[in-house]
């Protein structure tokens, strides 16, 4: 009989947690503990594991909200479109901001071209091409994506006129505009990245979505992605703006426009919260 009692008490208390952890809770000593936050400050840095960006869960969610997001920026709709959020989202003014900044930039790059070769760093299923298609309808694009095995084998089959690249050979010609909106952060060796990025700049490099410090040195934070969709957990740089901006001249290209975005986080504990995001566009 105890046996049996005890079975029985340990199948309700396994659905009991079972039911919990679908909640996102778990249960202790009749307690229950919430999910862990989206953002977490890693005073480790890139010691810590992390699955990062190369799951198929990404690609998947990117290939599923593709028709919505191609619907949600064509003329004469505002520009007020989130695809990363686990559903297109429009009329977000945050949005708007940093898909008109991107806009500018795409039109400053091609106002003396009739074609402009475009390398975007991280870029999805090419997002941003099909947005600078949407605002500069007369221009020409040669446009390069680099980024993971899943996403580009999703983005050959929806953007056909888009070379994706999986390695690095995109990086051995120059363009005349090189994107890396919100993907600098997540290279452990951003200098690196950000030296190479400007050696294929032949004219512009706009680097996008960056979250900054302002006064603190550059830290380590994880932000687990789950929300999104994506199924994953990645860390990311918080770069003191200070710091990026002396290493980026020493690299030689010049800082021509900063672009204020309205998207902020917290990490508990971290040296400065919240932290805001930048985008910054330099020439050669």
């Amino acid at each position: 009989m105890r046996r049996l009692l005890g079975r029985l008490k340990r199948a309700i208390f396994g659905a009991k947690r079972a039911r919990h952890e679908r909640q996102g809770q778990t249960p202790v000593g009749g307690q229950t503990l919430m999910e862990p936050p989206e953002w977490e400050y890693v005073p480790e840095g890139w010691a810590r594991p992390a699955k990062g960006w190369d799951v198929e869960a990404v690609a998947r969610a990117y290939r599923e909200k593709w028709p919505d997001y191609l619907a949600a920026i064509e003329a004469p709709n505002p520009l007020g479109v989130h695809h990363e959020t686990a559903q297109v989202t429009t009329g977000d003014v945050s949005a708007h901001n940093m898909l008109v900044a991107f806009a500018y930039v795409v039109a400053l790059a091609g106002r003396e071209h009739t074609r402009l070769s475009v390398l975007d760093w991280g870029g999805g299923l090419g997002h941003y091409w099909a947005l600078a298609r949407s605002v500069v309808p007369d221009l020409e694009l040669e446009y390069h994506v680099k980024e993971t095995p899943a996403v580009c084998a999703q983005g050959r089959q929806v953007a056909p006129d888009v070379v994706f690249h999986e390695d690095e050979s995109c990086l051995e010609r120059s363009y005349d505009l090189v994107v890396a909106s919100s993907s600098l952060q997540y290279a452990e060796d951003w200098r690196s990245l950000f030296d190479r990025l400007a050696a294929a700049t032949g004219s512009y490099l706009y680097v996008a979505r960056v979250p900054v410090a302002l006064h603190a040195p550059s830290f380590v934070v994880l932000q687990r992605a789950y929300a999104y969709g994506y199924e994953t957990e990645y860390l990311g740089w918080v770069l003191n703006r200070h710091e990026f901006l002396a290493y980026a001249a020493g690299a030689g290209v010049s800082h021509t426009r900063e672009f204020l975005l309205d998207a902020l986080f917290s990490a508990v504990t971290a040296p400065e919260t919240p932290v805001e995001h930048r985008s910054f566009l330099f020439n050669r």
